[in-house]
């Protein structure tokens, strides 16, 4: 299996916490909650994509680490369209996303949900990268999610 392997299983996997940032929000959940579980799928959707684009897995780790700011530069640079909403709110996050630190950002910044709509940003980023990577995301099967090529 190479890291460009990976690409499928982390996008599955980053989509399957921004499903649960909206199953969050929708049982009244806290901010914190449905934040947290947005920044930690978009860290996997962006790390998805770099690794779609020949980007080691290793590399994530030592250079992007958990920064979604990092990762999102990186993806640009790449090819990744992110429109100024997107921009915006990875740039506000991203700092506290990194830290682990989510309650801090809606202690500092009150109207960050109802400002930037996470859940809307999360969708808009995911759809980009399933856009931009096209053919080079192919769904990840039981053979590539175990770690066995077929």
């Amino acid at each position: 299996m190479t890291d460009r392997d990976l690409a499928p299983l982390f996008l599955s996997r980053g989509e399957a916490f921004i499903a649960g940032a909206h199953w969050a929000a929708a049982q009244a959940h806290s901010d914190e909650h449905v934040l947290s579980n947005v920044c930690w799928g978009l860290e996997l959707v962006l790390k998805a994509f770099l690794l779609a684009h020949g980007v080691t897995d290793d590399h994530n780790r030592r250079v992007h680490g958990h920064d979604l700011l990092k990762a999102a530069a990186a993806g640009q640079q790449l090819g990744l369209a992110l429109d100024r909403k997107a921009k915006r709110f990875l740039t506000d996050v991203a700092p506290y996303a990194r830290r682990h630190a989510i309650d801090e950002a809606l202690a500092r910044r009150p109207d960050l949900m109802q400002r930037y709509r996470p859940l809307q940003r999360a969708d808009e980023i995911v759809q980009e990268v399933k856009r931009a990577c096209a053919d080079g995301l192919a769904p990840a099967t039981d053979a590539t999610s175990s770690g066995h090529r077929g």
